[in-house]
């Protein structure tokens, strides 16, 4: 099934719940399901309520089967490491519990209204303190990870350190385990595709794993056919119109736009709304965050005169200044990190 076919979700939530691996329950929001197997399932974003989204709303995107895992779980750390390591429950219980708000989003994410991105109150260990119980050597320059699924990626030691987490708990509730259970890693500010689920093992390494291809990197075409790669950067400032929706029927007047804005590169400063392709903006009133990675709601009124057909747009620029461009750069041929302007067509009587 391809993400143009997709099965609506409340369709699909009648399906034998042993493959989903979860209970059967009905949902609010209408979803679509993109892929059967490996599980993929985006959110659409205007039915987000409140702060964060949901367990049974949040997009859910695999990579490969649903893995089962052994009861109890352990998780191994080895490598560059001085002390090597099998560590159960019962030794991650003892360190210190940190929570973190934060958007999770695919590196892939097309960042529309029906997107691959969510919001999420997480709840875990610091990747530093489970690393440090093994004692990593100053070899190991690289952090593997690996899921019980088969997937792996690899971090520096650095980031691992800094803002790594090892999550058991989404939004007060443990891990389902379509979302990673018993546990996953999270890199707040960081797509998603480093944010290994099931992780069983973690290797320190002085390289990182070999690249799959081109599977999440950037490309660029450069002079005479040469093609660049680049890693992905962190999540990359962005906007989205989640009312009106697209195509709808407007009347001319006063009319409050609503969208979400988020990044990875800290809180969200300001975003703008346009009716004219950005030649004038009127600014939006933003909510106030309470973390740098989570997402913020906004809204404009903008007075509409001219009937016909009109396309609304949204620009986010967050702390760090960064803001979004209004059309993607023609030299990337990968279809990573979508971030142009929001953008939703509608029709004023």
């Amino acid at each position: 099934m391809g993400y143009n076919d997709p099965m609506r979700r409340r369709e699909f939530v009648f399906l034998p719940a042993m493959a989903l691996g979860a209970s059967v329950r009905p949902l609010r929001a209408d979803h679509h399901v993109i892929s059967l197997n490996p599980l993929i399932v985006d959110f659409d974003l205007s039915t987000q309520q409140g702060r964060y989204t949901t367990v049974d709303e949040f997009y859910v995107r695999n990579h490969f089967a649903l893995p089962q895992f052994p009861q109890p779980p352990t998780l191994t750390i080895e490598g560059e490491v001085a002390k090597p390591l099998r560590l159960g429950m019962d030794d991650l219980g003892r360190l210190e519990r940190k929570q973190a708000g934060a958007v999770l989003e695919c590196a892939g994410d097309p960042a529309k209204v029906a997107s691959l991105v969510s919001d999420g109150l997480w709840e875990g260990w610091r990747l530093a303190d489970v690393l440090s119980l093994a004692g990593p050597k100053k070899e190991g320059a690289f952090v593997h990870l690996f899921g019980r699924d088969g997937y792996s990626r690899s971090v520096t030691l650095e980031r691992a350190m800094s803002d790594g987490m090892l999550i058991t708990k989404m939004n007060g509730r443990p891990l389902v385990r379509n979302h990673g259970a018993p546990w996953r890693a999270l890199f707040p500010g960081w797509y998603g595709a480093d944010s290994v689920k099931w992780l069983e093992r973690i290797l320190l390494a002085p390289a990182p794993l070999p690249p799959d291809g081109d599977t999440y990197l950037e490309v660029w075409q450069g002079p005479a056919g040469s093609l660049e790669r680049k890693p992905l950067p962190r999540v990359l400032v962005n906007s989205v119109i989640t009312s009106p929706s697209e195509g709808a029927v407007l009347r001319a007047g006063k009319i409050l736009v609503k969208g979400l804005a988020w990044s990875g590169s800290g809180k969200i400063r300001d975003v703008q709304a346009s009716t004219d392709d950005g030649r004038h903006w009127r600014m939006a009133t933003v909510e106030k965050a309470e973390s740098n990675y989570d997402w913020v709601q906004w809204q404009a009124d903008i007075d509409i005169i001219q009937r016909g057909h009109l396309e609304l747009v949204s620009n986010a620029t967050d702390a760090a200044g960064n803001t979004q461009p209004p059309s993607r750069d023609p030299r990337r041929v990968d279809y990573y990190g979508n971030n142009t302007w929001g953008r939703v067509r509608c029709v004023v009587i």
